[in-house]
């Protein structure tokens, strides 16, 4: 077995037996993969808070060869990111970014953008509205992945000045007033809000997130990225729905 490794952000973890935990890492290296940690979970060891969500390590682990499983021997915290766990708000948010990164990726895939992106994200959450860093990371990750909507003109006749227009997720981008045909899913959206997709797309998130969005704007993109998400995906994510539970009991939009 060969030795390797990785600086990591733990995405998620299971317990497994009495003792252990398997735990799905986002790594700048090798992209995503997992890990069986033993016996961190036994009463005396105080190794198991390493591998909260959220937290970035550095972690030497043995590549198995036939198994998508591996052992890891070593950790250190590079950032604990506690505080995205401390407050309700916070952890929900960051937990809607791991699942986008774990629902994207296959394991061994790495993207070392992705992960800085990551990485920036959760330090921006206690100085800016979360719902504008969900936005800026959504964009900039469906363009990573290959999967970004065309918002630059009419995906059926190619036409380029679009006002009024209508998001399609079936068509994967917008549609012109004159090819929408009364599909029931379109969108309608303002041109406004593609300027402003755009400025988060090609702004460095920590510039990005000081955009200021109008309350039409900031609602046109996050049902965009919902009704977009819900068509591609396979399956429903989780944390939306956790998210809308949450809502009433938070301050912060």
């Amino acid at each position: 077995m060969a030795i390797k490794k990785v600086e990591a952000i733990v995405l998620k973890r299971i317990p497994i037996r009495e003792s252990s935990i398997l735990a799905t890492f986002f790594t700048r290296e090798s992209g995503k993969l997992r890990g069986l940690i033993k016996g961190v979970r036994r009463e005396k060891n105080s190794l198991s808070a390493r591998f909260e969500p959220f937290t970035r390590l550095s972690v030497v682990y043995y590549e198995k060869i036939k198994s998508d499983t591996h052992l890891v021997s070593e950790t250190m915290v590079l950032n604990s990111n506690s505080y995205l766990r401390d407050k309700l708000a916070f952890f929900g948010f960051a937990s809607y970014l791991t699942e986008l990164v774990d629902v994207f990726f296959d394991l061994y895939d790495p993207y070392p953008d992705v992960f800085d992106l990551l990485c920036d994200s959760f330090k921006l959450f206690s100085d800016f509205p979360p719902s504008i860093i969900l936005r800026a990371f959504e964009v900039k990750l469906f363009e990573t992945v290959g999967l970004l909507p065309i918002f630059d003109h009419c995906v059926l006749c190619r036409k380029a000045s679009l006002d009024p227009c209508f998001f399609s997720p079936r068509q994967g981008g917008v549609v012109c007033l004159q090819c929408d045909r009364g599909e029931p899913s379109t969108i309608k959206i303002s041109k406004g809000t593609i300027q402003s997709l755009f400025y988060l797309l090609k702004t460095n998130i920590n510039q990005a997130v000081k955009l200021g969005l109008t309350q039409q704007t900031e609602k046109e993109l996050a049902h965009i990225h919902h009704k977009f998400l819900q068509y591609r995906l396979e399956y429903p994510l989780k944390t939306p729905k956790f998210l809308a539970e949450i809502k009433p009991f938070l301050k912060i939009s």
